[in-house]
């Protein structure tokens, strides 16, 4: 009886794990057969490697390689072999304290369709892989150890040691440290690219820029890399004009030969240790890049708005932008980048590589149906007209018993704003906002953000008829607008 009794427990035991067994290997054909890859694109080849000819820089520089293939939902076409992606070198510039908030997206979106790039912060640091440049390193020790500018380079060395969190740094002079990147690293970049066959083009940007690869390399198409070109959306402070670090700047190969030239002639040594101290006294490398081109006789060609430092939220959507292609976006989150990444895709599964997007395009998908209605807890940045109630008026805000009656009955709702706006020409007012004892007018049309986290809520309309009418008025883009 015990035997039998064991007997029918031995094959019961046996039963559960023969169907136990049967289960995993279902789940795991279930898994190779129908879930999709958890990635969109193929492994890379290791990376292209060149041993820096600075000796103040004892690290290796890498110019990375990417060899992104088409995935069944992404690009009709590998989006680093389409023609002329392998004559540009990337450059994005970032800090250690971002590094692991920003530069993730990128190495899954932006980066898969670049064949060369370079990535450089204030700390040298490899991340899955990737190699991260200390833009600083060539600095000479005089500022490096001494200059109060270089306190957060010091501490995240400190940080980097001793394995410490670097996110908790920001802030902490980060601003101050920057500028000090921009000319070591394009030196650094510029040396490496003579190693590469075939470099004709410098493209910088920054973390929270967005770039539309199939833009960016259409527009290059109009140009001559044989040319001194520096190209940008134009900032001016004092007599210089320089182009906005943070929206993307656009360098060719003659430029980055010519600043090669006089540096190798003036001696190495004693360019940078000139141009440390012209950047120990300015506030922005974005500007001091822009003197020391100038010093080559190459001057700023602007080039906004097709490089320009909105988000699709914050532009003003108007003629300027209308039927120009849209390259970069600046202060854009991680997730911007991957929305716009995933249109850029759309896009050219649709189009293909040789028809630009323009910004109405963006505006089509990405706001048109946002602004269809009111929406509550937003500011949508209007501020051409702002009428503003005698208790909340400031010195500086128009007289409220100055106003007209409609103007002044416009702070006490919602819908008395909305009446204002109407009441103005057409051009005049296109959409509104309102918080109680407020009610701001705007003429160009601009989305904005949620305030719901905000201390002050706001309701914000548009004026929908005048907005068909305003799509109307530049419906077909004739023609694109290649250049600013």
């Amino acid at each position: 009886m015990a035997a039998s009794s064991y007997m029918t427990c031995n094959r019961a035991t046996t039963a559960r794990v023969s169907i136990l067994f049967l289960l995993l290997v279902g789940l795991f054909l279930f898994r190779d057969v129908w879930l999709p890859d958890s990635s969109s694109y193929k492994p890379r080849p290791p990376p292209l490697q060149a041993t820096s000819p600075d000796t103040k820089h004892a690290d290796t520089l890498q110019v990375h390689n990417s060899s992104a293939t088409k995935s069944a939902a992404s690009f009709s076409q590998s989006c680093a072999s389409v023609q002329g992606a392998d004559k540009v070198l990337v450059l994005l510039k970032t800090g250690a304290t971002e590094l692991y908030q920003k530069l993730p997206t990128h190495v899954v979106t932006t980066f898969t369709c670049v064949p060369h790039y370079m990535v450089f912060s204030d700390l040298a640091q490899t991340f899955a892989g990737l190699p991260i440049h200390d833009a600083v390193a060539p600095v000479s020790s005089h500022f490096r150890e001494h200059h109060g500018d270089f306190e957060l380079y010091r501490k995240l060395q400190q940080y980097q040691r001793e394995g410490q969190d670097m996110s908790n740094l920001k802030g902490d002079g980060g601003w101050n440290l920057d500028k000090w990147k921009f000319l070591p690293m394009l030196f650094q970049a510029f040396e490496q690219a003579e190693k590469l066959d075939g470099i004709e083009w410098f493209f910088v940007m920054e973390a929270d820029t967005s770039v539309s690869w199939t833009n960016l390399l259409q527009w290059l198409k109009t140009m001559d890399p044989k040319e001194p070109h520096y190209l940008g959306a134009q900032n001016v402070i004092g007599d210089t004009t320089f182009a906005h670090g943070g929206s993307g700047v656009v360098l060719s190969r003659r430029t980055a030969d010519l600043m090669l030239q006089r540096r190798d002639s003036m001696g190495k040594a004693a360019y940078d240790e000139k141009w440390e101290e012209e950047t120990s006294t300015s506030c922005c490398g974005d500007e001091i890049i822009a003197r020391a081109f100038k010093d080559v006789g190459v001057e700023l060609t602007p080039a906004w708005p097709l490089i320009q430092g909105e988000t699709v939220n914050s532009i003003d959507w108007t003629e300027n932008h209308w039927c120009t292609p849209a390259i970069t976006w600046h202060h854009v989150s991680p997730l911007e980048v991957d929305l716009l990444f995933q249109f850029q895709s759309d896009w050219v599964d649709a189009h293909g590589w040789t028809e630009p997007y323009l910004y109405h395009h963006v505006f089509d998908h990405f706001i048109a149906r946002h602004v269809a209605v009111n929406r509550t807890k937003w500011n949508n940045i209007s501020k051409d007209q702002k009428f503003i109630s005698a208790s909340l008026a400031q010195a500086e805000d128009r007289d409220f018993y100055a106003l007209e009656e409609y103007e002044q009955a416009s702070v006490e709702s919602a819908e008395a704003c909305a009446e204002a706006c109407g009441r103005k020409g057409e051009w005049e007012c296109l959409q509104w906002m309102f918080t109680p004892g407020r009610c701001y007018l705007g003429k160009d049309l601009r989305f904005g953000r949620s305030d719901e986290r905000e201390g002050e809520h706001w309701v914000s309309g548009w004026v929908r008829e005048r907005l068909e009418r305003f799509e109307e008025r530049f419906a077909g883009c004739k023609k694109v607008r290649w250049h600013g």
